[in-house]
């Protein structure tokens, strides 16, 4: 977090404070979205709005279910394998830096994804689907250390985050009517279960342990002035530890519409998926060392009931989503598709934070009843373009691109969010056989080098160079079934 940030928290939890929405899918862009919803999809660069021709147009454009006759079945897996390197501008005197920078993808080094689509035709006009998928997510894990090792080997940046995990499930039931024969619109209400987890650092001698010691120094040391005690208090406190875990239900919504032009091989497609807000509920727990030197003076229990294990609550919000598609396959059989989506991460502006305190022991306690953080992200757009081709009745050949605006701003830039914007390159098969496709794509994503200098960051050592890449692995099995005709597809 940044110091103007930490200027705003009520003393003693400032980067925790500020943890518990700053959630990253470190291995994706546009801050923790996660664009790779279908094998199919996703080989094409995810142009596939205007597609949209298997069980992921429930994620890309429902509209597209409409087109899908009989009963289908999809389930998709993908793997991510992060490389994030983090190389910081500034450090402590003596710390020690590895030569290649530190690593922000510790523990797992392969990031699962998982997806499941089904699809049922119901009339000639009326089709049904269900969609279960996690549009935002992934994890971050800059955690080289134990909390005994010297302060000097961990990772620098460790105030500001060092592990989060944030998962936003929806679950979303469709249907989808064709209007006309070549046009239809889809609806999908979805139940959306968010979790997360994060944990981080405290106590920072520069930062949140200063400020907890200007609170604390009538107390440690009755008659010495403020200043004075808080800066002796904050270098003799033991580093702290934080985990903050909850979770959220909440509803929202997918639109699409789809129309194709059968005599000029066009389709145009658009969709939406609204925005989601959190409202998350779950625990705050901490930990700290013993056998500090302040501890003979202030007792063994002062530290935990200053930061009690207590109830958390917060909300945020996820961005909503609008695309725009166009596909053409006039072209010697080979279909060219174009996307265009914005995601308003405007939206994740300020996030209100609510702590459980006990009222009747506020004196002793140094969390924040309440607080609200600002982090000014900006909106994200992407553009992807694919290709496919069948190279025989049962095989097909796909290649893309997608470029990807971050909406992260310098000052928000760090462990928890080593974002840039991307560029990536796909490609991607598929193969039938019998009432079954099998499909994968391989996805290389290259981000942009992205050097931070942010003054406000300098006491939590933030600033530098974020050197990222990751390799996106996937696989999905279709099964068809026969429809309501008798006819298989």
């Amino acid at each position: 977090m940044t110091k103007r940030l930490n200027k705003i928290l009520c003393p003693g939890l400032m980067p925790v404070a500020g943890l518990l929405l700053t959630l990253a899918g470190t291995c994706f862009g546009s801050a923790f979205s996660v664009a790779e919803m279908g094998a199919r999809a996703a080989g094409m660069g995810t142009a596939f709005i205007a597609s949209a021709d298997d069980g992921s147009a429930l994620f890309y454009n429902p509209a597209g279910i409409a087109f899908q006759p009989g009963v289908h079945l999809e389930m998709d897996s993908t793997v991510v394998v992060g490389l994030f390197r983090f190389t910081p501008t500034s450090t402590p005197v003596g710390q020690q830096v590895p030569e290649k920078g530190f690593s922000q993808s510790i523990k797992p080094h392969f990031i699962p994804l998982a997806s499941m689509y089904a699809t049922m035709q119901y009339s000639d006009k009326i089709t049904f689907g269900l969609g279960i998928f996690t549009p935002f997510g992934l994890s971050a894990n800059s955690t080289n250390f134990n909390d005994s090792d010297p302060n000097l080997t961990k990772f620098v940046g460790r105030f500001a985050g060092t592990r989060a995990r944030l998962e936003e499930f929806w679950f979303q039931p469709t249907v989808a009517y064709k209007i006309t024969p070549n046009s239809s619109i889809g609806l999908g209400p979805a139940f959306v279960h968010t979790h997360l987890m994060l944990e981080q650092s405290i106590l920072n001698p520069q930062g949140d342990a200063l400020t907890f010691g200007r609170t604390a120094a009538s107390t440690v040391f009755p008659g010495v002035p403020t200043e004075q005690a808080a800066a002796v208090i904050a270098r003799l406190l033991p580093e702290g530890r934080s985990r903050i875990a909850g979770t959220a239900n909440s509803p929202a919504f997918a639109l699409g519409y789809l129309y194709k032009n059968e005599k000029y091989k066009t389709s145009f497609g658009m969709s939406f998926r609204s925005s989601v807000t959190n409202h998350l509920s779950g625990k705050a727990s901490f930990a700290f060392g013993t056998g500090y030197t302040l501890e003979q003076y202030i007792g063994s229990s002062f530290l935990p009931n200053a930061f009690p294990n207590q109830n958390v609550t917060g909300t945020f919000t996820t961005p909503a989503t609008y695309g725009v598609g166009i596909a053409n396959s006039s072209f010697h059989n080979t279909k060219l598709a174009f996307d265009f989506r914005l995601q308003d991460y405007r939206r994740f502006q300020s996030v209100p934070l609510n702590f459980g305190i006990n009222e009747t022991n506020r004196a002793n306690v140094a969390l924040p009843a309440e607080q609200r953080l600002v982090f000014d992200f900006r909106n994200s757009y992407n553009i992807a373009v694919g290709l496919e081709h069948p190279i025989s009745p049962v095989m097909t050949v796909r290649l893309g691109y997608l470029f990807d605006r971050s909406p992260v701003p310098d000052k928000s830039v760090g462990p928890l969010f080593p974002d840039a914007n991307r560029n990536s390159f796909t490609l991607g098969a598929s193969r039938k056989s019998g009432n079954k496709e099998f499909s994968l794509f391989y996805e290389a994503m290259n981000f942009s080098n992205r050097t931070t200098n942010v003054a406000a960051n300098n006491n939590l050592y933030t600033n530098g160079l974020y050197h990222n890449f990751a390799h996106v692995f996937g696989f999905s099995l279709r099964l068809d079934e026969t429809d309501r005709m008798g006819r298989k597809h």
